[in-house]
């Protein structure tokens, strides 16, 4: 049954086994509410003026053209991740080996105090993110090991030339976006992340010509 504003209902109502008067527990009594007003949200109108207020938006079509590329990049990134893990899985199946236990739970116990886990969740979080970290494990050592044999690791220049990109897109300067990571200790992160492309680039090359 609705109720208009103004209107005044009265309803029985049984309190909960675990309210906090103890001495009203389990009864049953009568309630009556008064609804005073109703309120309900709409949703802005889909125009240039929203887009507007949303950043540096001209118009709608400007939104939705960034939010399409926003959209297709994520895709990208989702079908880029999958191949890679791909290629690592069929190395993996051709050349089985073991993970050092030691490096997964070093792995799982940096993870938990990057997301301060709770000491008392922590043998918990451990247990449920080991295969996680047994998977990321096993792909780092995929990866050092190809980088190795085939030489493919980062090199400073190639660092460089990322952190030049990098500016260029932010329009800073290079030499100050530089300074930066390296007070945050981001170069090592920078250096792996370029080995990998490099490392994945190769063995997709190797997929394809096989």
């Amino acid at each position: 049954m609705e109720t208009a504003p103004g209107e005044t209902v009265e309803r029985k109502v049984k309190w909960p086994d675990d309210f906090p008067d103890e001495t009203q527990r389990g009864k049953t009594k009568t309630v009556r509410v008064q609804l005073l007003e109703v309120k309900r949200k709409e949703l802005p109108a889909l125009d240039d003026a929203f887009a507007r207020e949303l950043g540096e938006f001209e118009s709608l079509e400007a939104l939705r053209a960034a939010v399409r590329a926003d959209m297709e990049a994520n895709a990208v990134r989702e079908a880029d991740a999958q191949v890679r893990q791909q290629l690592v899985d069929q190395i993996v199946e051709a050349n089985p080996f073991d993970v050092p236990t030691s490096w997964v739970d070093r792995l799982s116990t940096a993870y938990a105090d990057a997301y301060q886990v709770p000491e008392e969740e922590r043998d918990r979080f451990v247990q449920e993110f080991r295969p996680m970290a047994e998977t990321q494990v096993r792909r780092d050592l995929v990866v050092d090991a190809i980088a190795e044999r085939e030489k493919l690791a980062a090199s400073e220049a190639e660092i460089d030339d990322r952190i030049s990109e990098m500016a260029t897109e932010r329009k800073i300067d290079a030499g100050q976006l530089y300074s930066t990571l390296q007070k945050a200790g981001r170069i090592p992160e920078l250096e792996r992340s370029i080995t990998e492309e490099k490392v994945f680039k190769y063995l997709l090359e190797q997929n394809q010509a096989g």
